[in-house]
């Protein structure tokens, strides 16, 4: 599986509901930030994947995290992200 692929994957399946959001969140930042060559990417992708592996990057379902402004994602903001690239994208099932 290329890069894209990967990427392309994890989303798919996150929105299926095949991944839990903790498990989803560490897998696409490590898939995105450490092991993807970002010009096997278009723009339009880098721009998308680079916009959630910030969220995803900064997840947490903490509460107390969740108080500190501007700083961590909840599981919906992340999952509101996840359908935006995607149907941006044209990710399908």
């Amino acid at each position: 599986m290329t890069d894209k692929e990967k990427l392309y994957y994890l989303t798919r399946e996150f929105t299926k509901g095949n991944y839990k959001i903790d498990i989803f969140c560490d897998e696409f930042t490590i898939q995105y930030d450490i092991e993807t060559d970002y010009s096997t990417l278009s723009d339009q992708e880098n721009q998308c994947f680079s916009d959630l592996s910030n969220m995803t990057a900064r997840f947490s379902n903490d509460e107390k995290d969740l108080k500190i402004p501007n700083l961590y994602y909840d599981e919906l903001q992340v999952k509101n992200k996840v359908t935006q690239i995607a149907e941006l994208l044209n990710i399908n099932e």
